[in-house]
């Protein structure tokens, strides 16, 4: 589990440092419910010292404030180190053997836990301890049955099945148990169950910049998603299947989950055990393989390619070949762009160069609009490319496209000083406070990028934001 894709996602659960091996005691502990996380983390994966550990959680549990963060620590942090894995072929031996170390530990750990006298503990923790008995019971049919009555009872009869994960660990079950003849029935009653609270669970698009249900809207979707994956793998009635794939298609990530993909991003590890970001490409092959209506097929290309801008060039196939028409391509894109895009409210800022910057004068080009602060360490990152783009790409197209970075949260001689330091020379204008709350920007960097027409669309987070710009605008 310890990859880039991991990595990548690190800094937004908060896990920005370690303690060194010698810092143990609890006496050194600072209050905060960050620095509880990361000496977790670190009593658990590299010191494995079980009396800080439980120290850690406990401080954590008593934090009615830290809430999220003990759920993310257990259900993706801990549960990593808990949940049998398997090992690539060819693994050094070292490198299991430690690997197990680290595991056997944190099984021995999870029993610590759950007798704790943290009440808010345990139930944070209890759908993790009963999936891991039922990994244990593998082979005893009766003792899987009883412990899969008891998840289903406990846990899925609760309201909620998002902040322990009980969703995620009731498919982890249902893989455990499907394939057991004897265990045929019990595996159908946790699915339907299963899928019936995923499906009641669905969040509409929100207008809001609230992060947690932003995370548990994208969750519910990709899970939902996945079950209907199921479901299609086990019909061989074609319409059925084609209904249960379609499902599975529109529930997959849109732009918005994108752009809170830690939401599910470690269910999707946990549960497939690698990277898939959705089911699109299953439905299209399906498509593709049994459909006559090429219109069928074009439409499903155009909402992969709204949220996967290097599928145009196939979407684009697809509509010559419906309607034997490839000049009438871009309107046709650009046309359902702005149907799923948004109103762009106006831009006036002032300028480094003390000129004014207006939205309002890019009319009829495409813009792309980036906001950043000299205190971000993911958007200073970022900026070489952003430099490469403005030098490459906007300069060379000023009539398709222009480029407009915002200070936000900064103050003009911090930003004068970065970008002098930096030489960098790409646009920047300094926010007036309010521009980021109109557009609701919901972190730092985050990227907008505006239609000809005056809609605009948020670049996911985490994507190849170049590649998705270039597509986008035809550049």
């Amino acid at each position: 589990m310890k990859n880039t894709g991991l990595k990548i996602f690190a800094w937004i659960l908060m896990i920005t440092y370690f303690l060194s091996s010698n810092a143990m005691a609890q006496a050194s502990f600072a209050d905060t419910p960050g620095d509880y996380y990361n000496r977790f983390t670190n009593f658990s994966q590299r010191d494995l010292n079980e009396t800080s550990a439980l120290f850690c959680l406990e401080k954590l549990a008593s934090n009615t404030k830290a809430t999220n963060l003990l759920q993310d620590l257990i259900h993706n942090n801990y549960a990593q180190m808990v949940i049998n894995r398997t090992f690539p072929p060819g693994m050094d031996s070292a490198v299991i053997r430690e690997r197990l170390r680290v595991h056997n530990f944190n099984r021995n750990l999870l029993i610590k836990i759950i007798a704790d006298t943290s009440k808010v503990l345990v139930q944070t923790t209890h759908t993790l301890f009963l999936y891991s008995n039922i990994e244990d019971a593998a082979g005893d049919n009766a003792k899987l049955a009883g412990l899969t009555e008891r998840f289903i009872g406990k846990e899925l009869s609760a309201s909620d099945i998002y902040s322990n994960r009980a969703g995620r660990y009731g498919l982890l079950i249902y893989g455990k148990i499907s394939s057991i003849p004897e265990l045929k029935l019990l595996s159908e009653k946790l699915f339907k169950v299963l899928y019936s609270r995923l499906e009641k669970g669905q969040i509409p698009a929100l207008e809001t910049l609230d992060r947690f249900k932003s995370e548990e809207r994208a969750w519910f979707r990709y899970l939902y998603a996945y079950a209907n994956y199921i479901q299609s793998e086990k019909e061989t009635d074609f319409n059925k299947k084609k209904a249960y794939l379609k499902k599975a298609f529109d529930y997959s990530p849109d732009l918005a989950d994108n752009n809170h993909k830690s939401g599910y991003f470690y269910d999707m590890h946990l549960i497939m055990q690698k990277e898939k970001d959705s089911f699109r490409d299953d439905y299209l092959t399906f498509l593709n393989n049994h459909a006559s209506d090429q219109d069928d097929v074009l439409s499903t290309l155009l909402k992969i390619a709204l949220q996967q801008p290097e599928y145009k060039e196939k979407l684009k196939a697809a509509y010559v070949k419906a309607k034997a028409n490839e000049a009438g391509f871009g309107k046709y894109w650009l046309e359902n762009v702005n149907q799923n895009a948004k109103l762009a409210p106006p831009i006036s800022l002032s300028m480094l160069d003390k000129s004014k910057f207006s939205s309002k004068a890019g009319t009829g080009k495409w813009l792309l609009v980036d906001f950043w602060g000299t205190w971000c360490g993911p958007c200073r990152a970022e900026h070489p490319d952003m430099q490469k783009f403005y030098d490459s790409t906007i300069k060379t197209n000023p009539d398709k496209i222009t480029l407009m970075t915002i200070a936000c949260r900064d103050t003009e001689a911090k930003v004068t000083s970065y970008m002098t330091e930096k030489k960098f020379s790409f646009p920047v204008a300094m926010s007036d406070n309010q521009i980021e709350k109109i557009y609701k920007v919901p972190g730092y960097p985050t990227k907008l990028l505006v239609t000809p027409e005056g809609k605009y669309i948020l670049v996911p987070f985490g994507a190849d934001w170049v590649s998705f710009v270039k597509h986008y605008a035809d550049l």
